[in-house]
């Protein structure tokens, strides 16, 4: 099999490019998506939707000792939510990817582009479904959200997204903001610089892995994070920042039935490279509970309130919060 004049080894380029998805995702490295061997096998088991059963807490007092008398056991509560595959795939022509041929492992070099792209990607999910989480009719909406059209940026504001969740606060380790918001902080002297040695990582060329932190919380910039453009006070852009939790979103990858194609155009001398991907992108504590007009959901319906609803009871368990504010 060739790909613009070289041989192309599928199996060796799969390698390549999850080595790259997971190294590259920042989001995931981060803790705010957390996968693991169960949430993988479930995955793995196909189907547009999928159950993640969980646990509740223990709850109820303690009993006295009594030799007459036997404990009372409880029953420990639990139940499922549910995710929703996302399938998607992308083709592209030999001629898009012929810049990076140029290396001594073509096929680490295709990979490392398509790979970057797909970490893009699954971030646009991932703040497609934080849109809906916190949209019109969606289920965080009230409970964990701070701020509006008539909230400005500061100290204060910030600390109150955290304070939502009460004294489980503290287990908001991370804050994913835009870059607006990012600048304003580090001009009010509220970003902690991280240090030279910590902004590097050697592996993959010098990459910038952090921007420093907010109350010992490390910050990830995106500037594809929703802006309400002109409805601040003063016709100011009103920006969302959220902090999150380690496990705040479930996350598992899977190949598709057929992962992997090239094609070609003799007639005209162009390649193509087909790749496919299923991935879940899952907030944990809600369930999907929406139709999605085609296979799996657009971006746009993951982005719509109403395909959402809570499941856990203690909003405490939901470690996301938003904050929305102009600068």
């Amino acid at each position: 099999m060739l790909l613009a004049g070289i041989p192309f080894i599928p199996q060796l380029f799969l390698e390549y490019q999850q080595e790259e998805l997971q190294n590259r995702n920042a989001l995931v490295t981060s803790g705010l998506m957390v996968t693991n061997s169960a949430i993988q096998a479930e995955f793995a088991k196909g189907g547009k939707t999928i159950d993640l059963p969980f646990f509740g807490d223990l709850t109820g007092d303690s009993e006295i000792l009594d030799d007459t008398n036997g404990l009372t056991a409880a029953t420990l509560a639990g139940d499922v939510q549910t995710g929703v595959r996302n399938m998607r795939g992308k083709a592209w022509k030999a001629s898009d990817l012929a810049g990076e041929l140029a290396g001594s492992d073509p096929m680490q070099a295709i990979a490392r582009r398509t790979g970057q792209y797909w970490v893009r990607d699954m971030q646009t999910t991932l703040i497609s479904v934080i849109k809906g989480l916190f949209a019109t009719g969606g289920p965080l909406v009230s409970s964990h959200a701070v701020g509006g059209t008539s909230t400005e940026l500061s100290q204060s504001v910030m600390v109150d997204a955290i304070a939502k969740l009460g004294d489980a606060g503290q287990e908001l380790t991370g804050v994913l903001m835009h870059s607006r918001v990012y600048y304003a902080l580090m001009k009010l002297d509220l970003i902690e610089p991280a240090s030279t040695t910590s902004q590097l990582d050697t592996r993959l060329s010098a990459q910038r892995l952090e921007l420093g932190t907010y109350l010992g919380r490390p910050v990830f910039v995106d500037d594809t994070l929703p802006v309400d453009a002109g409805v601040g006070t003063g016709g100011a852009d009103v920006l969302h920042t959220y902090f999150f939790g380690p496990g705040a979103f479930a996350f598992a990858t899977a190949p598709a039935k057929t992962p992997l194609e090239t094609d070609r155009d003799s007639l005209k001398g162009i390649d193509y490279l087909i790749n496919r991907t299923h991935y879940l992108v899952h907030p944990n504590g809600i369930s999907w509970v929406g139709n999605a007009a085609g296979n799996a959901p657009t971006n746009a319906e993951l982005s719509t309130g109403t395909n959402w609803d809570k499941v856990f009871t203690d909003d405490r368990n939901i470690r996301i919060t938003q904050l929305r504010c102009y600068l």
